[in-house]
């Protein structure tokens, strides 16, 4: 079977799928296919009133952080992760890179390069 019949079979199929599900629906109320009438519906419950306190909110909500947080080194011990590898791994790039910005130093040319964190005046920096 080629797959321009597979389609136009496909397509057919589903149009015969498509117009036995939409049934024509009856023009008449539903309360009256079920023979029931407007009075036999039982009455609908009062409105609340205005006097209550409102319920306590859901949710917590804290001031939104400014975007930007200025901080310049303030020779505190990084946080630990509880992990030792990755506490090591970081210790270990830190000395890296203060190597790396102290020979830069030593040469002149240590523009931008910060080691520690809040050193950066970008907020994507580390």
């Amino acid at each position: 079977m080629s797959n321009s019949k597979r389609y136009v079979s496909g397509l057919l199929l589903a149009l015969w799928a498509l117009s036995a599900v939409a049934e024509e629906l009856p023009h008449g109320s539903i309360l009256q296919r079920f023979g029931v009438s407007p009075d036999q519906l039982p009455a609908g419950q009062a409105g609340s009133s205005m006097g209550q306190a409102p319920a306590p909110a859901r949710f917590h909500l804290e001031p939104e952080q400014p975007a930007l947080q200025l901080r310049l080194g303030d020779d505190r011990p990084p946080e630990s992760t509880g992990n030792i590898s990755i506490d090591n791994a970081n210790a270990r790039e830190r000395a890296r890179c203060r190597q790396l910005r102290d020979e830069l130093v030593r040469r002149g040319k240590a523009m931008g390069v910060f080691c520690e964190r809040g050193q950066a005046g970008l907020p994507w920096s580390p």
